[in-house]
């Protein structure tokens, strides 16, 4: 039997807040708050940590692409 591969999410949870970005904006942050309360008031903790592992890359990326190129960061 072949053995289960290592799996981290947050490789996808990264693709999938770009896509969100790139096809939604700044739109994409707000989507993401309603998916967190939404998972949160159906009780699915697993919707909930997903959506939790996206935003935080949504928030990451978004923080990236306001800051001016010229722009350290302390």
């Amino acid at each position: 039997m072949q053995q289960p591969l290592d799996f981290d999410p947050h490789y996808y949870f990264g693709i999938v807040a770009e896509n969100l970005l790139k096809n939604l904006g700044p739109k994409a942050l707000e989507y993401a708050d309603e998916a967190l309360k939404k998972m949160r008031a159906l009780g699915d903790d697993e919707g909930f940590d997903m959506w939790v592992g996206i935003s935080e890359h949504l928030n990451a990326q978004a923080r990236q692409a306001s800051i001016p190129m010229q722009a350290v960061v302390h």
